[in-house]
């Protein structure tokens, strides 16, 4: 990207490119053979209003010895500041030696003579054949314009034999030199084939419009007065009827060796080119006068570079502003570079990646995942819980029919356990030791209920594990995956820490699990109600149950778990209130059943034993209620307020509907019957402390220790605090070698792009 009123000059070997370079900046360069241009040499005229004309020469290295590009571009002196043209040349050569010898100490070649040049060491193995490093030539006098040129080596012929892959170098040197936005000045000796003249293909192959090439037609004296055919075909070509160009071509004719050794000044070629083309045919009557002579040609140059920049700068300076802010936009998508001490910014690393776990684990449902997915776990062990409730059915299974008296029905529709009916009951409270306290069977039978919690707890805390792990696995790749070597070390670290929280739940959840085993509660008034509630619900079923099969509400009598006209027995006492069996006695079988839980100690403190405080009476299913099936609501309605009224007329007044239950004699399976609710309203107590407990418990001792034990344990493992640790967290933070280099590239494009942008600024303000 050109952004300077610069002209490219290129052209075969011998086709008088060095002459046209001489013709243009006033000075002479190196011509014998071995000595054409060997690297790209830019000129810088600038027209100055003193009589003091000087000549600088820097030295732009922008390429490495394998040719790819430096991060940083610089430009160096070479030697002292010029003041006679004559000295220009020797300097040059001086400058091209130095060029191609990159190995070389400057200073050795400044002060080397013409036969030294060409020896050892300044010609080697070592030496380049060709150089894409520029030499810089800045002129300025009165009689020079403003405008800068580069003049390119030759495009074949240079090297004997042509080798392809020197020959291959120069095209490319010449390609990336004419590409943009640059006037391409094409040197054509015109004792040549136009034809033939591969330079002109290629500004033809990359400014195919024409817009900006000038062809420069050279050796017109060498056409000798028999060449009427070649003079008449040049002719055509400068006035535009052979191979056109928009800017058209001139000629200029140079001095020859024998006036160049005569030192000839440039006052004088140029009177005696304006001569030559006055005075011989066809140029002299040509009516394109102004396409002869170099004072013509520069002339136009300076005015087509003008008109070219003003046309082209705002693309251009457009076009510079896109390219910096995709080269930002690149260079942000990559890490930041590390500044500073490694340990400082590694202790910074750990802590931003401790505060994103801390986050999500304390600040509630609004910040990821992560309590989410712990509450949605929370609620499946609920669920899996509640399904362990105890499947009682308050019914008589057949043993020799393999049904049940009615229908069976489940109370619980949550509890998936097998059915545990009346006579299932029976059978376990006479297996009991009555020696033994009667709560036992709620001892015997509450961890047969309890069997698949140890696995529900751990699919519960399994299932929350993952989501922990997933959340820290995506954390570390988030912050460390720039860092692979730190990464690995971390994910180890991280997984160490995560077993050892698990497995210290894991001792407290233990317990926890084993203790639930074992029937304790000191919240009796809720145990109360809630065996009050499913004594009634039993009773209710079993009520339907009845009504179903056309039986009055509890007229049953049994016989070994079988229907029988015999009197009712229990295996409680008979009496509503404690009675602490002695050493020898056994508990009565006969009168109603009591609770128990009722049969406990009187003593709150006790560690296995609790009262539930005096229950009101059993809720007894209604005896209008249990035949609402087969009476209609209103006609059921109309029944129970008649009785209500009949009851009120004989002085019985403050009864209700609820109270017709009493009327029904106890059930012959009412011991039965408590001992479930008992049991049912005991494993809602414990299912409700697990669900609750057991979710804390990880949340707390699993869940929150992880996250408040990052950080701490984190640092002892990386020694953070050691001598060392400058050293080691700098092994750590190695980066991906692709990402260095990448980010290497953008930096020295950016620098680039943005010494163009301001080139341009303050170019555009000086047009």
């Amino acid at each position: 990207m050109q952004c300077s009123k610069r002209t490219t000059v290129i052209g075969n070997q011998s086709a008088g490119k060095s002459s046209v370079v001489e013709a243009i900046s006033g000075i002479t360069v190196p011509r014998d053979a071995g000595t054409c241009t060997r690297c790209p040499m830019e000129c810088r005229l600038a027209y100055t209003a003193t009589e003091k004309w000087s000549c600088s020469i820097y030295i732009r290295r922008e390429y490495d010895a394998s040719g790819n590009v430096l991060d940083k571009v610089t430009e160096t002196t070479f030697g002292a500041v010029i003041t006679k043209k004559e000295d220009v040349e020797l300097a040059l050569r001086r400058a091209q030696v130095t060029v191609l010898n990159p190995h070389l100490d400057p200073l050795t070649i400044l002060n080397a003579s013409v036969e030294e040049l060409t020896q050892s060491p300044f010609v080697s193995k070592r030496t380049s054949p060709f150089s894409r490093d520029t030499i810089c030539i800045e002129l300025e006098g009165p009689e020079l314009t403003d405008l800068s040129f580069v003049d390119l080596p030759v495009v074949r012929g240079l090297i004997q034999n042509d080798e392809p892959e020197t020959i291959k170098l120069v095209e490319e040197m010449v390609v990336s030199h004419i590409r943009g936005n640059c006037l391409i000045l094409v040197a054509l000796p015109m004792t040549d084939d136009i034809e033939n003249q591969k330079a002109l293909r290629l500004a033809r192959q990359e400014d195919p419009d024409g817009m900006r090439t000038i062809g420069v037609m050279t050796k017109p004296d060498m056409l000798t007065s028999g060449s009427t055919k070649a003079r008449e075909i040049w002719l055509d070509v400068i006035e535009g009827r052979r191979h056109p160009l928009v800017h058209g071509y001139y000629c200029t004719r140079q001095p020859d060796d024998v006036e160049r050794a005569d030192n000839i000044t440039p006052e004088t070629a140029r009177a005696a080119e304006a001569k030559f083309f006055s005075s011989t045919t066809p140029w002299s009557t040509s009516k394109y006068e102004n396409r002869f002579g170099t004072d013509h040609l520069i002339s136009s140059l300076s005015k087509l570079l003008v008109g070219i920049i003003n046309d082209t700068l705002p693309r251009i300076m457009a076009e510079a502003a896109s390219k910096l802010e995709h080269c930002n936009q690149e260079l942000a998508a990559l890490p930041r570079e590390i500044e500073g001490d490694p340990a400082n910014y590694m202790l910074k690393l750990l802590t931003s990646f401790c505060d994103d776990i801390h986050r999500p684990v304390h600040n509630g449902l609004d910040v990821n995942q992560l309590v989410h997915l712990n509450t949605e776990t929370f609620k499946e062990l609920k669920i899996a819980i509640r399904k362990s409730a105890p499947n009682f059915i308050p019914e008589v299974f057949h043993n020799d029919t393999g049904t049940s008296s009615a229908s069976s029905v489940k109370v619980d529709k949550l509890a998936e356990g097998p059915p545990f009916y009346l006579n299932d009951m029976l059978k376990h409270i006479q297996r009991l030791d009555f020696r033994l306290p009667t709560h036992y069977s709620l001892i015997d039978l509450i961890p047969k209920f309890q069997a698949s919690w140890e696995s529900a707890v751990e699919t519960c805390f399994t299932a929350v594990r993952k989501h922990v792990q997933d959340m820290l696995e995506h954390q570390i790749r988030h912050t460390f995956h720039r860092y692979e070597h730190l990464e690995g070390h971390v994910r180890i670290f991280v997984s160490e820490i995560v077993q050892r929280h698990f497995e210290t739940c894991n001792t407290i959840i233990g317990p926890v699990l084993q203790a639930e085993a074992t029937p304790l509660t000191q919240n009796t008034h809720y145990l109360a109600d809630l065996t009050a509630k499913w004594s009634s619900t039993y009773k209710a079923k079993r009520s339907d149950t009845d009504e179903q099969n056309g039986l009055p509400p509890f007229k049953k009598q049994r016989t070994n778990g079988h229907i029988s006209a015999s009197a009712p027995k229990t295996v409680f006492p008979s009496t509503d209130t404690f009675i602490p069996p002695s050493n020898n006695s056994i508990p009565s079988t006969s009168g109603s059943a009591t609770s128990f839980v009722n049969s406990m100690s009187d003593d709150p403190s006790g560690a296995f034993f609790f009262r539930v405080p005096p229950q009101q009476p059993s809720e007894v299913p209604n005896p209008f209620t249990t035949t609402s099936k087969k009476t209609s609501e209103d006609e059921q309605k109309r029944h129970i307020n008649n009785a209500l009224a009949a009851l009120a007329a004989l002085g019985y007044r403050g009864i209700t509907e609820a109270d017709f239950g009493k009327m029904i004699p106890p059930d012959e399976y009412e011991t039965e019957i408590q001992v479930m609710a008992e049991i049912r309203g005991y494993f809602q107590i414990t299912y409700k402390r697990v669900i609750d407990t057991i979710p804390s418990l990880i949340d707390l001792l699993f869940v929150r220790a992880i996250a408040d034990d990052m950080q701490p344990s984190l640092i002892t493992q990386f020694s953070l605090g050691t001598v060392d640790a400058k050293e080691r967290c700098a092994m750590y933070l190695a980066e991906n070698p692709m990402v260095v280099v990448k980010r290497k590239e953008l930096t020295v494009r950016k620098e680039r792009l943005e010494e163009v942008k301001h080139a341009l600024h303050a170019f555009g303000l000086s047009t």
